[in-house]
């Protein structure tokens, strides 16, 4: 497939919307290394925004991505835990995600003891990007948000200090 950089970002736009999938895209502030970016949530009883972006410079490539902020309720039964089950927890966590998907980058952030973002981030090199792909890609980053969020909530329930959510959704 050689698809000229407007028109791969055009050709995604149609499948995402092909698929049902709402599309939104994102205006990019300058400081942003980042060409374009297309955010596609992935609805469910917790929204997921999947971020489907190129890279500045790097017209060969697209980058999907999840980034997932923990909440402050969440953030706030991890402090609960000690030290070593939060490590526990951040490293069974990651290994979860490497196994789910050896080609993605893992990144916890600021670090495993104390983790406030978790971004998943899988490349895709533009000359084989096709539709499945690209939908298999999303759907792999809604299946890792659901690892996410199952990890840390049995964790913590298995430590007494899960609270059911609201039925409004809530932000992880």
């Amino acid at each position: 497939m050689s698809l000229k950089e407007g028109s791969l970002k055009s050709q995604i736009i149609e499948w995402l919307t092909r698929e049902g999938l709402e599309v939104r895209v994102e205006p990019v502030p300058p400081e942003v290394p980042v060409d374009w970016v297309v955010i596609v949530p992935i609805p469910g009883s917790t929204p997921i925004n999947v971020a489907v972006q190129q890279p500045r410079g790097r017209p060969d490539v697209i980058a999907v991505t999840l980034g997932v902020m923990v909440g402050a309720e969440h953030r706030d039964a991890l402090s609960r835990l000690t030290r070593d089950d939060r490590l526990v927890l951040a490293s069974d966590m990651l290994k979860s995600l490497i196994v789910m998907c050896p080609d993605c980058a893992v990144a916890i952030q600021p670090s495993l003891e104390d983790f406030q973002l978790i971004n998943v981030t899988k490349i895709e090199y533009a000359e084989n990007t096709t539709r499945e792909r690209i939908l298999s890609t999303v759907r792999l980053m809604a299946n890792a948000f659901t690892l996410i969020v199952t990890s840390i909530n049995s964790t913590l329930a298995s430590k007494g200090l899960y609270k059911r959510p609201p039925k409004e959704p809530v932000v992880m």
